[in-house]
């Protein structure tokens, strides 16, 4: 029942609703009833003061049952050859009262403390009702159950007072106009109007019954459809839960193929980045060979000596790429700069120009990366320093630097598969901007290759899917690249090509200044 609740206020209120009905019910039958007995009793009343009223009525003597002490005139007179005996009102009242009770059942007496005829002493219930009125109550009234259903009557009195009339008969006794003579006693038959009322009564508490049973027949059906469709969102959840589960393996299994691609492309650029250094390197041992002085010897072996060195500084920045390692405060633009050094060769071997946009002093300021300017180790010509290029000169965020850089790897390597589909003798160029937004950071990667039709745009980040020429390959890139973004605090990725064709990694930094 507990976990019905409506039920349980429904059945009360069925309770409530019944107990309501039983009361009125009853109610109604007795204010019906009593009513009865009033009108009755008025009428008898107003009878008795009739007679005390005109005084003394002759009746035929064969009729009347003279009582040495009731009063009558015992006198007899014969007028036409009828004999006559005068009768007073009181007795008027108990001969209509006999015939009332012949006709309907119903018993009238007039009774009395001090009664002429002893037969008019208050009997049974009459004695609490002569009391009751004697106190000064208008009326009496109760119902007697004598046998339940079948011998019901309502009993009811009403006080007699003396009146001008009735000092004719009664001012002997010393009564006085307003003094209480007695009482009107009446006793009605009520059982057949009581069933009717209670089967009335009953039938409609049998209808509230039928209500209230459809009532929580609706209910507990509507609890059975909530809890059955409570089950099955139960059940969705559980299978959601499952799917994300399996998405999440899924997404780990791909980020982890996806560090592995890394690593196979990382090696490749590393035998790229290697291979003219060393030819470099094989021909100046061979100028040493035959060097004509010791001055000759001396300067290619100090070139060789730099090849070396930057060759070993290569396999750092290469290691630091692919190495997993626990979080650590990273400089921002620094990691930017290592991801763009990895891929430089690559860039210049297919013409491709890289521009860092600065905002310095209100203005917008473009360093284009050359292999002469070294860009990523003199950060640009003029008052551009490795301190103030691009206002993120000190931009931390915390994280593992691995994951940072293969973000801009992915994003870097994707624009230059777009570039390199663009006929030869085209421009071909990649915008790197720093960008303040709030409390977020951003770095915006664009290139000027083939446009993302509305339709891609949507699936951009989707795994497997890949668009033909543009972002050509397993469609995993961009899907690992946000997932991975999305470690960093506030950090996402996302396509935008409002002001050009960019992919925008924003995070929010752990400090600036």
């Amino acid at each position: 029942m507990n976990k019905y609740p409506f039920i349980r206020i429904t059945l009360i209120f069925f309770a409530i609703l019944s107990c309501y009905e039983l009361y009125q019910g009853y109610s109604g039958f007795r204010t019906n009833v009593l009513n009865k007995a009033r009108d009755i009793s008025d009428v008898n009343r107003a009878f008795g003061y009739w007679g005390a009223k005109v005084g003394t009525i002759y009746a035929p003597t064969d009729n009347v049952v003279v009582h040495e002490n009731y009063g009558q005139d015992s006198q007899q007179t014969t007028t036409q050859g009828q004999s006559l005996t005068r009768i007073n009102p009181a007795y008027m009242m108990r001969m209509s009262s006999k015939e009332l009770n012949t006709a309907t059942g119903i018993n009238f007496r007039l009774i009395s403390n001090n009664p002429i005829n002893p037969a008019n002493t208050p009997k049974g219930w009459e004695k609490d009702g002569l009391s009751a009125v004697v106190s000064g109550k208008k009326e009496f009234s109760r119902l007697d159950y004598i046998h339940l259903f079948e011998d019901i009557r309502f009993e009811y009195m009403i006080p007699l007072f003396i009146n001008e009339s009735c000092l004719r008969c009664h001012e002997y006794a010393n009564y006085k106009k307003g003094d209480m003579r007695g009482a009107i006693s009446l006793s009605l038959p009520v059982a057949e109007e009581h069933n009717r009322q209670l089967g009335f009564t009953l039938l409609t508490i049998l209808a509230y019954a039928m209500v209230t049973a459809l009532v929580i027949r609706l209910i507990v059906l509507s609890r059975r459809e909530l809890e059955h469709t409570w089950q099955e969102k139960l059940k969705n959840i559980a299978d959601l839960e499952t799917e994300m589960e399996r998405r999440e393996m899924s997404e780990a299994a791909l980020i982890h193929k996806t560090r592995s691609s890394s690593i196979s492309e990382i090696l490749r650029m590393v035998a790229h980045h290697w291979r003219q250094p060393l030819n470099n390197v094989g021909l100046l041992i061979q100028t040493i060979q035959v060097a004509n002085s010791r001055q000759e010897e001396e300067e290619a072996a100090q070139h060789a000596i730099k090849i070396v060195k930057e060759m070993s500084e290569t396999i750092d920045l290469f290691t630091s790429a692919v190495k997993v390692e626990n979080n650590v405060r990273m400089d921002v633009k620094a990691m930017t700069f290592d991801a763009l050094k990895l891929l430089r060769p690559e860039f210049e071997a297919v013409g491709i120009e890289v521009y860092i946009v600065c905002t310095m002093g209100g203005e917008n300021r473009e360093i284009q990366m050359t292999a002469e300017d070294n860009l990523f180790h003199s950060c640009g010509r003029g008052r551009f320093t490795c301190e103030n290029v691009c206002g993120f000169s000190h931009v931390y965020i915390d994280g593992e630097e691995s994951m940072f850089k293969q973000i801009l790897l992915i994003i870097l390597k994707n624009s230059y598969d777009c570039l390199i589909e663009k006929p030869a003798g085209e421009e071909r160029l990649i915008t790197v901007r720093f960008v303040r937004v709030g409390e977020y950071a951003q770095i915006e990667i664009c290139d000027n290759g083939t446009p993302v039709d509305e339709g891609a745009k949507l699936r951009l980040f989707e795994p497997y899917f890949s668009t033909k020429g543009c972002g050509a390959g397993k469609g995993i890139g961009l899907f690992t690249a946000q997932n991975l973004a999305s470690n960093f605090d506030g950090g996402d990725l996302f396509f935008d090509d409002t002001y050009g064709k960019c992919f925008i990694f924003r995070f929010r930094p752990c400090s600036h200044d």
